[in-house]
């Protein structure tokens, strides 16, 4: 759902002739950082919080707290993508381009 409507945005921008290309390499390209910046977030709390050592028994509770600290950066990364959203109220349609 989320996603229908970011696309909806997305191709708002683009003439209506190149917007098949445009949405689909857009969306690419965000889906890509995305996941790069949610894998780079979670080795930098993993690689502060436990280090080069191997995950074991003895280093649970600090990848339990990596763990939580990664969720939490996370929920407040979505909270901060919904504000901006409702914030921006409606995108006003203009004529075709």
């Amino acid at each position: 759902m989320i996603s229908s409507i970011g696309i909806a945005i997305v191709s708002s921008v683009f003439p209506v002739s190149e917007r098949g290309r445009a949405i689909g390499l857009t969306v690419a390209t965000m889906r890509l950082i995305g996941q790069m910046l949610s894998m780079a977030i979670a080795t930098m709390l993993l690689a502060i919080l436990i280090g080069g050592k191997q995950i074991t028994p003895d280093n649970h509770d600090q990848f339990i707290l990596a763990v939580r600290l990664a969720f939490a950066t996370f929920c407040l990364l979505c909270l901060t993508g919904i504000y901006s959203s409702l914030a921006r109220g409606t995108i006003r349609s203009g004529p075709e381009r």
